[in-house]
């Protein structure tokens, strides 16, 4: 292919080398810096969304085959071969690919796709202009690179997205027309919008626009103005350097880097920016980063940075938190959906541990603490229980106030022995008063939590196959001992151990409601046998609490 005036140039902005999409989670700094947590997505090879990685491989010949999938219009001759002769022929379909890259890469909407360091720009470029030469009918032209649909699985690729790349391969459709191929036509021009246009239904994935926060909050341009600058009240930018007790921490900073790297981190959130993977962009896109300058990750940026205009002071969580609340001002500022608000500022909590000097205090931080009584020999007495605390044999465990005293997370695990499972309802009490059924009698569809009625699931309890209840249980309570025989144990004999809680007939809140309340006193785990017949017996209750702040 003859290299023609422009397209180093392009290269450099889209530079890199691999096939998968690499997604990342946001990464706030106060000093404009980010890092980087990706995970593998698809390869793209048309013409929009870009792939993406952190990987180091090359890419070869064997990624590009004569045996791809078709694509909606890409047939050689689908469009009159004279069309090809007016685009200028081989060397004007490389020209014509050359400026759609350069458009996309200058344009804000949709660039955040291509200016990552790890993307494919010659492989892009390559497949760009044998898709140009195909649908343009141009004599041995064939499209051999993957198709549409699998190029772009998983990109989340936007109907407004797809949209504004058709827009921008005709401004360099004009462009070209008006350049170096004047004997193109306008129904030329429509014809290959057209055969573009028609490949939306495969590059496509969020019909709506609304699928991701990227996506909801404006994608880039909508980030940029919430991001804003100094010289822009009701900003991130402008809050933050308008508040005294944060402006120390920025004196001397490079204001335009500084917003450029905070744009990128809130679109890494779940975006197609990738931080660190700055390229040297497009004059005035993404201005004070380059390759040889991307954003920083956390923790060296953050490291020994001390606020000027209080004496020296290090970065701590509360600067962190306020550095989050002048977020929410901007986001609110900009007509945000205030649930979108709040999951952009909690995806960005996890970065205070790396930027402050007492990471124990992030919003967000959390610790892991287990209680349990073993071995308690606890009767639990036989067809007693009619739905009430009192008629349940309680185990008591004491948790102390740590400064960790929210609850973020409950794990119960309950060790019994009983020759009848179905006989028992097992609930957890906690120092807030509430009271959550973790599993009520499996296999018998009870009309009330009463105790009345007795289950036909007859498998037994083993306490040296203790059971744990948790929102992240493998299997329903209620299924508890399903397929089993008399004399089989749940958990030791079907490998069923985690369970997620199912309170029955019974009325209450469930794990996920104990979140935020108070874990300091008095915890219970109680279990009350309806039936008479199999006498059985509490030995193991535990308790793991995640909490917080």
């Amino acid at each position: 292919m003859p290299t023609i005036p422009g397209r180093a140039l392009v290269l450099a902005l889209v530079a890199g080398c691999a096939d998968d999409v690499a997604q990342t989670t946001g990464e706030p700094t106060t000093s404009g810096e980010a890092t980087t947590t990706t995970t593998t997505r698809a390869t793209t090879e048309s013409t929009t969304a870009p792939p993406v990685t952190t990987s180091t491989g090359t890419t070869t010949d064997e990624e590009t085959t004569a045996t791809a999938e078709p694509t909606a219009g890409l047939t050689t001759g689908a469009i009159d071969e004279a069309l090809c002769m007016r685009l200028g022929g081989p060397d004007g379909a490389e020209a014509l690919a050359v400026a759609i890259a350069g458009q996309v890469a200058a344009d804000e909407r949709i660039n955040a796709y291509f200016l990552n360091a790890q993307f494919d720009g010659g492989r892009f470029l390559g497949c760009l202009v044998d898709q140009l030469a195909t649908l343009a009918g141009c004599p041995g032209a064939t499209y051999t690179c993957k198709g549409m649909k699998s190029a772009h699985a998983g990109l989340g690729v936007s109907a407004i997205d797809f949209s504004d790349f058709v827009a921008d391969v005709a401004t360099a459709l004009d462009a070209h027309q008006a350049g170096p191929a004047p004997l193109l036509t306008d129904a030329d021009k429509a014809a290959l919008l057209d055969a573009l246009a028609a490949m939306a239904a495969e590059v496509v994935e969020d019909a709506g626009d609304d699928a991701t926060l990227y996506q909801r909050l404006g994608r880039k341009p909508g980030l940029q103005a919430v991001v804003g600058s100094s010289a822009a009240p009701g900003s991130w930018l402008g809050g933050v350097l308008a508040d005294a007790t944060l402006s120390g921490f920025f004196a001397g900073a490079d204001e335009v880097r500084f917003g450029t790297c905070l744009v990128r981190q809130l679109a890494s959130v779940d975006g197609p920016a990738v931080y660190g993977e700055e390229v040297d962009p497009p004059p005035g896109i993404e201005p004070g980063v380059s390759a040889a300058a991307p954003c920083r990750a956390m923790q060296p940026a953050h490291m020994g940075v001390e606020n000027e205009m209080l004496g020296g002071a290090p970065i701590t969580s509360a600067d962190f938190v306020a550095m989050l609340g002048h977020l929410g001002v901007a986001l609110a500022n900009a007509a945000a959906d205030e649930d979108d608000a709040v999951a952009l500022q909690k995806a960005l909590e996890p970065l205070c541990p790396e930027m402050v000097v007492d990471p124990e205090d992030c919003p967000g931080a959390t610790e892991v603490e287990e209680f349990a009584e073993v071995d308690l020999g606890a009767a639990i007495e036989d067809g007693a229980y009619d739905g009430t605390p009192t008629s349940m044999t309680c185990a008591t465990l004491t948790v102390p106030a740590t400064g960790f005293d929210v609850v973020a997370a409950v794990e119960v695990e309950v060790g019994v022995d009983t020759g009848y499972a179905g006989d028992l309802t097992i609930k957890l009490l906690s120092p807030a008063a509430e009271t959550v059924t973790l599993v009520s009698r499996p296999g018998l569809a009870e009309a009330a939590d009463d105790g009345d009625g007795c289950s036909g699931d007859n498998s037994n309890l083993s306490a040296a196959a203790p059971l744990t209840f948790s929102l992240a249980g493998e299997k329903d309570a209620e299924l508890m001992g399903d397929g089993l025989g008399t004399d089989e144990v749940i958990c030791a004999d079907d490998m069923a151990c985690s369970y997620t809680p199912n309170p029955g007939a019974a009325i209450g809140p469930d794990l996920a409601s104990l979140a935020g309340t108070a874990v300091p006193g008095e915890w219970q785990v109680c279990v009350g046998d309806s039936c008479g017949g199999f006498t059985a017996t509490l030995q193991l209750a535990r308790l793991r609490l995640t909490r917080g702040k």
